[in-house]
């Protein structure tokens, strides 16, 4: 993650020195950060949803799934 800030920061700081700009370098680090972090979300996925928030476990044909008991499946 901090390799892509690196990165694109310095690639920003590089083209601020070329153009004689001072606001690349942070469009850079921006851009960086922003990569990264989407990176890390697509690898390791989002959060999954609390056990509470699951619905009312109807399927969307309207049918109820089938249900797990201790002698197995109903």
């Amino acid at each position: 993650m901090l390799s892509g800030i690196i990165v694109w920061g310095g690639v920003g700081l590089l083209l601020d020195r070329w153009w004689g700009t001072s606001f690349v370098a942070l469009i850079g680090v921006l851009l960086g950060l922003t990569v990264a972090i989407y990176l890390v979300v697509v690898k390791y996925g989002a959060v999954p949803p609390a056990e509470g928030a699951r619905g009312t476990g109807s399927s969307q044909a309207g049918r109820r799934r089938p249900t797990r008991t201790q002698k197995g499946q109903r």
